[in-house]
């Protein structure tokens, strides 16, 4: 299988900020002056750099574990859903 070798770069980092804030496909093409098919593109290799990821929820988790973003940079609904889905997976690890 094809694996891609992704570095982080400054635009990269910047959709991971956006992702984070809650920019969805199009919102980060607009802000960032890009295509739609660039900004999808550019999303894949960020997921590739972060590991073996699939949502934008894991790119989120992935760049707080990472030192990537900080706490400021998580809009509400998003950082409600991590910190939910954390305390989940900590209470099933208790059981």
């Amino acid at each position: 299988m094809y694996r891609h070798k992704a570095i982080m770069t400054d635009r990269r980092h910047q959709i991971l900020i956006l992702i984070a804030k809650g920019y969805n496909n199009k919102q980060i093409a607009k802000k960032m002056g890009l295509t739609l098919c660039n900004t999808k593109l550019q999303k894949w290799r960020l997921y590739c750099y972060l590991g073996d990821i699939h949502t934008s929820i894991d790119a989120v988790y992935m760049g707080l574990q990472m030192g990537l973003l900080k706490d400021s940079d998580l809009a509400e609904p998003i950082r409600e859903e991590i910190y939910e889905s954390n305390n989940e997976e900590q209470m099933c690890c208790c059981i």
